[in-house]
């Protein structure tokens, strides 16, 4: 059982660690020079810059809660999807979107049972039989 408990506490780590982290790189969108300089380099407009980092901001909220953080790691590697797509086509290195690709579906695979699922509506459906 000592397994059982370390297991979960190791994911606790990293799942409040993506969720700092995504909270942290989101915000850094409005803001550091580096995201500033580099969403126009790219392409992309102030407008889908300041998206993503909502969006990452959003996922990294999202994923601090068990019942919410498979959804939010599919948001969140629908980005880094993107970010790999966007920095193999500028030439960029790959390792941090990879890298975080890899950790937030890690967290969001260990908690799907516990997502939250809305409550049905009470109505049975009644199957015609031939």
């Amino acid at each position: 059982m000592a397994n059982g408990k370390a297991g979960r506490a190791i994911l606790w780590v990293f799942q409040a660690w993506a969720a700092l982290a995504f909270v942290v790189i989101g915000i850094g969108k409005f803001r550091n020079p580096f995201w500033l300089a580099a969403f126009p380099r790219w392409g992309y407009s102030d407008g889908f810059r300041m998206l993503i980092g909502v969006l990452e901001c959003s996922g990294g909220l999202l994923i601090a809660f068990p019942r919410t953080a498979g959804y939010a790691a599919l948001l969140i590697d629908a980005i880094m999807i993107g970010a790999v797509g966007t920095l193999l086509l500028n030439h960029e290195k790959l390792f941090p979107p990879i890298f975080w690709l890899v950790v937030v579906s890690i967290v969001g695979y260990a908690r799907r049972k516990q997502a939250w699922r809305p409550a049905g509506r009470g109505v049975t459906a009644t199957v015609d039989t031939v």
